[in-house]
């Protein structure tokens, strides 16, 4: 009981100095900088350096979309650029464990356009091919589009076979609006 209630005065302490933080952000002009907090307020000794640091303004935005990502997603990575004109985006990947078994798992291309935090989601193509591979996935690296087709990607595979034996390489080749390929490396 004693521990719970330390923890308890040690998080309304902690809330306590955010709170006060996010006032005295609140009340900083251009002409006027913000008034450190902490040296109005004592930081626990026991609070690490990075709670007690003043949060930046996207911080709840960023922190929205953690919280929303559904726990079924095990993966998501950006591989790679691609451009088709004048528009341009990036290539990227999400693998999504199925809700009806846990060991099988889902594995999308997706297509996003635009650039910084202006992106659009402009495809995605579920390969289902991978989900009927008996192994595990251990990684995946793309390779550089080519100059003959900017908007085309390249993902390498590295399997591991069920039985666990000798690790295998397969090779997605992807380029929008066409039939993707897939299957063992053949180099």
């Amino acid at each position: 009981m004693v521990i719970r209630s330390s923890i308890t005065l040690t998080g309304v302490g902690l809330a306590a100095l955010v709170l006060a933080q996010s006032a005295a952000l609140a009340q900083a002009t251009d002409a006027a900088p913000a008034a450190d907090p902490a040296a109005a307020q004592q930081v626990p000794a026991e609070t690490p350096a990075a709670e007690a640091a003043p949060a930046s303004d996207s911080a709840p935005a960023a922190a929205a979309a953690a919280e929303t990502l559904s726990p079924l997603i095990e993966d998501v990575q950006i591989v790679g650029p691609w451009s088709d004109g004048t528009v341009q985006g990036v290539w990227r990947t999400v693998m999504v464990q199925s809700l009806a078994d846990e060991t099988d798992y889902h594995f999308f291309v997706q297509q996003l356009e635009g650039s910084g935090t202006d992106m659009q989601l402009r495809s995605s193509t579920e390969i289902k091919e991978i989900n009927q591979i008996d192994g595990a996935i251990v990684g995946y690296r793309a390779d550089e589009p080519s100059e003959n087709e900017p908007n085309s990607l390249s993902l390498f595979f590295d399997l591991l076979p069920a039985d666990g034996e000798i690790a295998e390489t397969y090779e997605l080749h992807f380029f929008p609006d066409q039939p993707y390929v897939f299957g063992p490396a053949t180099n």
